[in-house]
């Protein structure tokens, strides 16, 4: 699991989330009190020192106002897994 760690995915995750919380308009204050999880949660996160298991994902993902495919389909967009135009 350590391998994947600040790994091109792994930032490319980091970004997607990052990217779907301000367009949500929240602080990381305002998205842990969302997700009901504490601020280093968050920070720990999106600084690239914790990974997301996938049930994380689905909460961070509707935390955010979205599904959990349209966060996935930006998180391979970033990382070059899929074409943009998909």
């Amino acid at each position: 699991m350590g391998r994947y760690l600040r790994s091109a995915k792994h930032r490319a995750l980091i970004a997607a989330i990052v990217e779907a919380r301000k367009a949500a308009g929240m602080s990381q204050r305002e998205f842990a009190k969302r997700l009901k999880r504490s601020n280093n949660f968050v920070w720990r996160i999106e600084a690239g020192e914790r990974q997301v298991n996938v049930l994380e994902f689905f909460e961070i993902a509707k935390a955010a106002g979205l599904s959990p495919d349209v966060l996935t389909r930006r998180v391979m967009r970033s990382a070059n897994v899929i074409p943009s135009a998909a």
